[in-house]
């Protein structure tokens, strides 16, 4: 059978996903390698670190930009091209249902297990309680594959009392040690911490110039918002267990305040 191609459904199902344009406009090579380089270069970023990084992302987003901008462009060239076609066995409406289940279950996978597959998570910053750190508008990138956590680490996890919430803080003790709270600063086995020092103009209340000694459970992380008079967090609900913290914090991969695009979360 002889079917012109239509250039406005070619671009449609591009931008669905690259190559999903050129299986209809009759190549279905090309569409093969189109997704498979997307779904490609995403896995391999993830693997390697990259998507946990500020200027991963950027390059992550650039890349897609460029890569269905590419498919577009090419697969409406192609279906302009295609003008006495003759439908392939592919050319078919449950082939293209086939495609389109396929490439959203992939991208659903990805999205949904990204954490745990691609090794990062993005996020974006809804409170003031790691000022200056981190400020409300901020998103960052969060480092899912680094399971070892240490004093001064930023990190995210699951509220304990609401496993659904996802806060941002400090930690500042872990399973086993003792940390206590004088004169504003954090006493961390009987030292002062530095990795867990403040500013003195988030640390005015009496709330967080002073806590009692106490110690850390066993497979627990003490955590501690930068901004201590501004901070729900383990002096009022207690310690996180390990398991619920998600990753750790590495960059402002984007914020309003363009002057702290990039900046590496300490």
């Amino acid at each position: 059978m002889i079917k012109k191609r239509k250039p406005i459904i070619a671009l449609l199902l591009s931008l669905l996903s690259p190559g999903f344009g050129h299986v209809y406009a009759g190549d279905l090579k090309k569409g093969f390698w189109l997704f498979l380089l997307q779904y490609g270069v995403i896995f391999l970023l993830g693997k390697l670190g990259f998507l946990s990084t500020a200027y991963g992302a950027w390059f992550f987003i650039a890349f897609l930009v460029c890569l269905y901008s590419y498919a577009m462009f090419s697969s409406v060239r192609l279906a302009l091209a295609n003008k006495t076609y003759e439908l392939k066995s592919y050319n078919r409406w449950y082939w293209y249902l086939f495609v389109l289940v396929l490439v959203l279950a992939c991208g659903q996978m990805l999205i949904s297990f990204r954490g745990s597959v691609l090794g990062f998570e993005f996020y974006k910053i809804p409170s003031r309680s790691m000022m200056p750190t981190l400020q409300p508008g901020d998103y960052i990138t969060v480092d899912t594959q680094d399971s070892l956590i240490k004093v001064g680490d930023v990190v995210v996890f699951r509220y304990p009392k609401n496993k659904q919430t996802l806060y941002a803080q400090r930690v500042v003790a872990l399973g086993k040690d003792t940390v206590a709270i004088e004169n504003g600063q954090v006493i961390l086995n009987g030292k002062t911490e530095l990795a867990a020092s403040v500013d003195e103009d988030f640390r005015r209340n009496k709330v967080s110039t002073y806590m009692a000694e106490t110690m850390v459970p066993e497979g627990q992380v003490f955590v501690l918002g930068d901004w201590r008079d501004n901070s729900s967090d383990s002096r009022y609900w207690g310690t996180v267990t390990e398991s619920d913290v998600i990753g750790k914090v590495t960059y402002i991969w984007f914020s309003k305040d363009m002057e702290r695009l990039g900046r590496e979360v300490r």
